[in-house]
């Protein structure tokens, strides 16, 4: 052989495919892993000492919102402290690309509650192309959906209407387009607007080109609040029926205490039927959001100047109030709340503390707090969720966790938002957490491994990622597998994990020993 790049000296190579560990080298030669074996040192330019420790693929995180977030710190150090070498951004129907002009501000504005106001460190696109092509050239490699709401936008801008007619046929060609233009798939978020704008018909319309192109369509449900005639687990039945597309259903997990396969109870029929279904989930009991999605569906019609209008209205103030009460506990069971972590004010003292404090320091109402937040921030406010389940209940939920881990269908993804000066823990946690929640119950390293390697790279068509093999690209984590544990909590959300000491991103180390190397070698990723 002639002489490689580098040279992974004595590591025990658990290699994603789901085969025993075993004591090797693993040697690499520009982006791609040239050799597995053993090799003598003088062959390599750059020689890592493995020995004692795991040696895997970078992991695959298929659920991420940090595609702004990447614009602006491209060093994704969230990311790559988890030993994560590849993302997939644009899922819950969230997202730019395909854009016009005139609905860029208007998009980042609305959404800010999630990705923050980034405009000031964007550069412009219309493109599903010309946006990937800007996800190119940080520590990580990045793949993307096209999001529904970004198609809707194409057709109907923030209308609060189905696409039919006209505005159908424009959608499905933006959609046909960011396809072939390399989206991995389309991402639908039902409980965002305008998304959950559309009816059951436009879903199977828009599916069929996903079918076409062999996307992945990923969903996040729809509200059960009676907008359509169907449940919305029922929609995504009739989706596939209609369509065959491939389906995978986005934090996918049970909340209480219902039986846990009450989840799959729906699907059954068109599973046995050879339906392609795939679920997931994230390794914590509460989520994170917008607290936009607070205000009910007509308020929120129109772009940002009517939102802010409506929001201030004396006029709407008490349809207002009376509809985010009904709408409140769709997000919230009884005696939850949620924590506020992201205002445009960065020192913002709401920042830490829960909207039912904020709203009895003020002495109003839950919703009242929520209309007055929005207004103040011009809807740059988000929100994570507060574990406030019994014992008992959390106890149950993980243990649900553990068996859709153990479940060949579904894959975990991080559902990370690392926007805020506070962020969910998931963002810097949730790689090493499931890591060590799972060899805490004796789960074989290898399938451990594999669920958070090939097995996404399989469903995402991720070609040559999440393998250890000659002529795969060379995205390789070195970590201590033993000492592998999360240290973020929601109190101290951006702690480095501990145990992941390395990570090589096409060839190139991103991260050695726990500190970021600033190199910059990951790509834009396209559909293959």
């Amino acid at each position: 052989m002639d002489e490689m790049d580098v040279l992974i000296k004595n590591g025990i190579v658990v290699d994603g495919s789901g085969n025993q560990p075993f004591i090797a080298d693993v040697a690499i030669e520009r982006d791609i892993i040239c050799g597995i074996g053993h090799f003598e040192k003088s062959e390599a330019r750059r020689v890592i000492d493995a020995a004692g420790k795991m040696v895997t693929p970078g992991f695959i995180d298929g659920h991420t919102h940090a595609e702004l977030t990447l614009l602006k710190n491209r060093q994704c150090p969230n990311e790559v402290y988890q030993g994560i070498s590849t993302i997939v951004t644009g899922q819950c129907g969230l997202g730019f690309a395909p854009i016009k002009n005139d609905q860029f501000e208007d998009s980042i504005k609305i959404n800010s509650g999630i990705f923050g106001d980034c405009r000031h460190y964007l550069k412009h696109w219309n493109s599903f192309q010309e946006f990937l092509n800007q996800l190119d050239g940080a520590a990580i490699n990045a793949a993307a959906n096209v999001s529904h709401n970004a198609i809707r936008q194409m057709a109907l801008g923030f209308e609060n209407k189905p696409l039919k007619g006209e505005a159908l046929q424009i959608a499905k060609q933006a959609l046909d387009q960011a396809m072939k233009e390399g989206a991995l798939g389309m991402s639908v978020g039902l409980s965002y607007y305008p998304g959950g704008y559309s009816d059951t018909n436009e879903l199977i319309e828009l599916c069929k080109i996903v079918k076409e192109n062999d996307g992945l369509f990923c969903t996040h449900l729809r509200l059960n609040n009676n907008q359509i005639p169907l449940s919305p687990v029922e929609e995504m039945v009739q989706v596939v029926k209609k369509t065959g597309v491939r389906l995978n259903m986005l934090h996918y997990r049970t909340g209480g205490y219902e039986d846990i396969s009450t989840l799959f109870q729906p699907f059954k029929e068109l599973e046995e039927r050879g339906a392609d279904i795939h679920y997931e989930y994230y390794p914590y009991l509460v989520g994170a959001g917008l607290v936009l999605a607070l205000v009910p569906d007509w308020a929120q019609e129109g772009g940002y100047s009517i939102i802010m209008e409506r929001l201030q209205s004396a006029e709407l103030r008490d349809k207002l109030l009376k509809d985010m009460k009904e709408r409140h506990q769709y997000f919230f069971a009884k005696g939850q709340t949620a924590m506020i972590n992201i205002t445009k004010d960065m020192y913002a003292k709401e920042i830490g503390k829960s909207i039912s404090e904020i709203a009895e320091e003020h002495g109003e109402s839950f919703s009242e707090a929520v209309i007055r937040l929005l207004i103040e921030n011009e809807l740059q406010v988000g929100f994570i969720g507060i574990e406030n389940q019994s014992e008992e209940l959390k106890s149950k939920l993980y243990e649900d966790q553990y068996q859709l881990f153990m479940d060949p269908r579904y894959t975990m993804g991080s559902d990370t938002i690392p926007e805020g000066v506070i962020c969910h823990p998931r963002g810097f946690g949730s790689f090493p957490r499931t890591i060590c929640q799972m060899r805490e119950r004796s789960v074989a390293p290898e399938y451990i491994i594999q669920k958070l390697t090939s097995v996404p790279a399989q469903l995402y068509h991720l070609k040559d990622r999440g393998l250890i093999d000659v002529g795969k690209k060379a995205d390789v984590c070195i970590l201590d597998f033993d000492k592998v544990r999360d240290t973020a909590t929601f109190l101290d959300t951006r702690r480095q994990p501990e145990g992941i000491e390395s990570l090589l991103v096409n060839g190139l180390p991103v991260m050695i020993n726990g500190s970021l190397t600033g190199i910059l070698s990951g790509r834009a990723l396209k559909r293959e």
